[in-house]
């Protein structure tokens, strides 16, 4: 009987491996994304300190995506995943220690949050980079798409644990969960035996190849325009989620962690939806598809208390979309180095949109965040559509 499209992927056995190590990551992270909100709360932080974490996270890994690119094209990228994911699963214990002793101060989660973006900095584009070794071309959309998947199924019960968990263990419990699957992430990644591609080693300097890097960007348009291009509509992302939704929840709606995290759950399952979906179908003009995924995502915004599952579906058909893009039209050797800059460029604004959040919603109220970020995602997507190589972008 012929699998599913979208399940393919699971046919490979590496591929196997980082998928079940990568869900699990991702469901600890969705956990701690509960605990450390609440935490800040908890310990008597206000909107602005609420922002302020999130804004050292991204400037964190603003500081050290470029560098990280470079890395992943210079060394086996299956080590550097290693690497950073048992620095993260460090990075999260100790949180958990220092909560259940009862010590843990909000400089703490400052401290912690810096070094984890500065260790994401590094592993998402070893991670990005890694998937073309382990799965042929024409299964990438399927591969990115059930990446997705476990992402969205992370995303749906990682935030109902991770509230459950707040609610009654208390925020150290979360963040002793999460350091469990760092590790276990590692152990998974070990086995993998990737087939890395060869090219000829030039004696160039890290500098050299971050400039490379970007010269490939910058001479390719829908690269550099939907990179560069959406760092104010992920700004306004950042925003609504990090920063609004919190304050919605215990502000605006007097719910707790519990409400939070089943409210999170439901980006969740509109995402699931969207990546079963995307990578069932065959999508001609790519780049099309992609902006309206895009326009949707504003929309979803907008709608979010009505329709909260509609925002993960475009989102991550968006994501699945521009992944399988980058790696099909992206030189494999440079694959490392354009990942980060498209991190680097869509986090562009991350530090100070938080910030500007948390002052944006004590002069409007956070349900106004929600409509400025959908208003600003369909405004500057619609836009894209009038150039001729995003409209033909395949």
């Amino acid at each position: 009987m012929k699998l599913p499209r979208v399940i393919e992927p699971l046919r490979h056995r590496d591929f196997r491996l980082l998928w079940t190590g990568q869900t699990l990551t991702l469901l600890g992270s969705f956990v701690s994304q509960v605990a450390y909100p609440f935490q800040i709360l908890q310990l008597g932080g206000s909107a602005l300190e609420l922002g302020a974490l999130a804004s050292i996270y991204t400037a964190s890994s603003l500081v050290f995506l470029l560098l990280g690119g470079a890395v992943a094209d210079r060394v086996p990228r299956r080590m550097l995943i290693i690497v950073t994911e048992l620095a993260s699963g460090v990075i999260t214990g100790a949180m958990a220690l220092l909560g259940l002793a009862g010590v843990l101060q909000i400089w703490h989660l400052y401290i912690a949050v810096a070094l984890f973006g500065a260790a994401t900095a590094f592993s998402v584009p070893a991670i990005g980079a890694l998937i073309p070794e382990l799965v042929p071309e024409e299964i990438l959309v399927p591969g990115n798409a059930i990446r997705g998947l476990s992402r969205q199924a992370s995303r749906t019960g990682g935030p109902v644990i991770g509230g459950l968990l707040v609610a009654f263990a208390g925020p150290a419990a979360a963040f002793a969960l999460d350091a469990v699957t760092f590790f276990v992430s590692a152990l998974a990644v070990w086995f993998i035996r990737a087939r890395p591609i060869v090219v000829p080693k030039v004696a160039t300097s890290i500098v050299a190849d971050i400039r490379e890097g970007f010269a490939f960007v910058f001479a390719t348009q829908w690269l550099w325009v939907t990179i560069f291009g959406w760092s104010l509509i992920n700004a306004g992302f950042i925003g609504a989620f990090v920063v609004g939704l919190p304050l919605l929840v215990t502000k605006t709606l007097g719910a707790g962690a519990v409400a939070f995290g089943f409210i999170s759950a439901a980006i969740g399952v509109g995402e699931a939806v969207g990546a079963t979906v995307i990578g069932q179908v065959h999508i001609r003009r790519v780049g099309i598809a992609i902006y309206l995924f895009g326009v949707m995502s504003g929309v979803g915004l907008l709608l979010y208390g009505l329709v909260p599952t509609l925002i993960g579906f475009s989102f991550v058909c968006f994501g699945v979309l521009w992944e399988s893009a980058l790696q099909r039209h992206v030189p494999r050797h440079m694959l490392g180095r354009v990942t980060s800059v498209d991190w680097f460029g869509g986090g562009l604004l991350g530090p100070v949109a938080p910030i500007a959040a948390a002052l944006f919603s004590q002069a409007y109220g956070p349900p106004a965040l929600f409509i400025a970020a959908g208003c600003i995602a369909i405004a500057l997507t619609l836009l894209g559509f009038l150039l001729p190589s995003i409209r033909q972008l395949e």
